[in-house]
C-alpha cells in the first residue's frame, strides 16, 4: 500500500500534464515578453475604474430602487 506521499512523489517523478505531454515548469514562461510599465497603470487603472462604478452603481440601487 502506498501512502499519500509516495503518490505525490510518483506524480512529480511524472511530469506528464493531463494530455500526457511532458513539460517543465520553466517552459511555460520562456517565450514570455517583459511586463511593460504601462501595462501595470492600465491594470490597477482598470480595477480601480471597476471598483469606483461598483461603489456608485450599488449606491444608486439602494437610492431608487431599494428605498
Amino acid at each position: 500500500m502506498g501512502t499519500r506521499a509516495d503518490k505525490n512523489k510518483d506524480k512529480q517523478e511524472d511530469n506528464k500534464g493531463p494530455l500526457g505531454i511532458d513539460y517543465e515548469a520553466e517552459d511555460v514562461f520562456a517565450g514570455a515578453e517583459p511586463w511593460e510599465p504601462i501595462e501595470t497603470k492600465l491594470v490597477v487603472g482598470s480595477f480601480i475604474a471597476a471598483f469606483l462604478f461598483l461603489g456608485l452603481f450599488a449606491t444608486l440601487i439602494h437610492i431608487y430602487i431599494l428605498k
